[in-house]
């Protein structure tokens, strides 16, 4: 998968700016503030149709424009060009010019693995952050997995609206209870997969990275243990009736997938109670790493790495290993503000000078 060409208008401080990216490693050169971020949020957006730093599309928006545009061509085998256009009623998404009448239609049609630093907080935030970050990454892949995480959010808020009511009706909650169950059994299988998967390159992508031995997992607890189907079922059932009287007085659903949660750890110990800063940016450069090779597990295609400042908080030595672990033929965009800080690729590097608002091809 590669982008072959990108162009936004109205987006963040961008008039209008169209960029053609060469396939091989793209670095965006620019003082801070002058708008590289920008262009990665707007090609995570037109992977996942949502931002990485804000929740409201519409501060994307340049100041007094009715709306912005994202454009994309992607060559994956044939050209295939998306677009979205925020505006103030919420986002148009197209594919080849024509409307997706749902985002999952256009979720992953281009998949980029992005690293900022704001992922540093992934350690500490709320167990509802580090869902969302393992729903966007398995949805990019699977449509099936949307399916029933959609399905089961709708179950969910008709769940809770029944316990509000004056009059349980028990009847309708067992009925309930059911089709939720399904869907959780499948959510649940699904993400044991994704972590077993990161799992098998984590502890040694940061062995590579840090050239620290220290064991790497992420360990995922999920609400049963992973068996055959009847029995799975069975064990949701039992634990939801037994936390219906509790549910009935919190007047919402207190166990199930949408409580869902995952720790990094490093050895015994998780990783935000012991790890350095330093180890924590490797860790979750080994989890970047170890993303892309689950992508290609799954579609058998890479995606488009993003990296964003990280090289200026690599010491020489870490910033060589991480250039020996980028795949070969991985398109990759990397930002910085020194070009000094790539002088030890051993590829060819495109330089794009970003200024204001304005980005220029080096030699242009």
């Amino acid at each position: 998968m590669r982008i072959a060409q990108f162009r936004c208008r109205n987006f963040r401080n961008y008039s209008d700016c169209r960029v053609d990216l060469d396939d091989g490693i793209n670095v965006f050169l620019g003082q801070n503030a002058q708008g590289k971020t920008n262009l990665l949020e707007g090609l995570f957006f037109l992977s996942t149709t949502r931002s990485h730093r804000i929740h409201e599309d519409a501060l994307m928006i340049k100041e007094d424009e009715a709306f912005s545009n994202l454009e994309c061509l992607v060559r994956d085998g044939s050209d295939l060009k998306i677009s979205a256009v925020i505006h103030e009623k919420g986002k148009t998404l197209m594919i080849n010019r024509s409307a997706c009448k749902k985002s999952s239609e256009f979720v992953g049609l281009l998949n980029v693995i992005l690293f900022s630093p704001t992922d540093l907080n992934l350690f500490d935030e709320s167990p509802r952050s580090r869902r969302k970050c393992m729903d966007i990454e398995i949805g990019k892949v699977s449509k099936i997995y949307t399916r029933y995480l959609s399905d089961a959010m709708h179950l969910l808020k008709e769940r809770n609206s029944a316990l509000k009511r004056p009059n349980l009706d028990e009847a309708f909650l067992d009925v309930l209870d059911m089709q939720l169950i399904e869907q959780e059994v499948e959510i649940i299988r699904l993400r044991k997969e994704f972590i077993d998967l990161l799992n098998e390159h984590l502890s040694d992508y940061f062995m590579q990275l840090s050239s620290d031995v220290k064991p790497i997992s992420i360990r995922y607890v999920p609400l049963v243990e992973i068996d055959e189907h009847d029995k799975m079922v069975a064990s949701l059932k039992e634990k939801m009736l037994k936390n219906r009287q509790r549910d009935q007085i919190l007047q919402m659903t207190s166990i199930g997938v949408h409580r869902d949660d995952f720790c990094f750890m490093m050895g015994d110990h998780p990783v935000s109670s012991i790890a350095s800063q330093g180890q924590r940016r490797m860790i979750l450069l080994a989890m970047k790493l170890s993303l892309i090779e689950y992508v290609v597990n799954k579609t058998g295609k890479l995606p488009v790495l993003l990296l964003d400042d990280v090289l200026s908080e690599l010491d020489s030595e870490k910033r060589i290993n991480l250039f020996r672990c980028l795949p070969k033929s991985c398109q990759t965009i990397i930002t910085t503000t020194d070009l000094d800080d790539c002088k030890d690729l051993d590829r060819k590097v495109t330089v794009y000078y970003v200024e204001n608002g304005t980005v220029r091809k080096k030699g242009d």
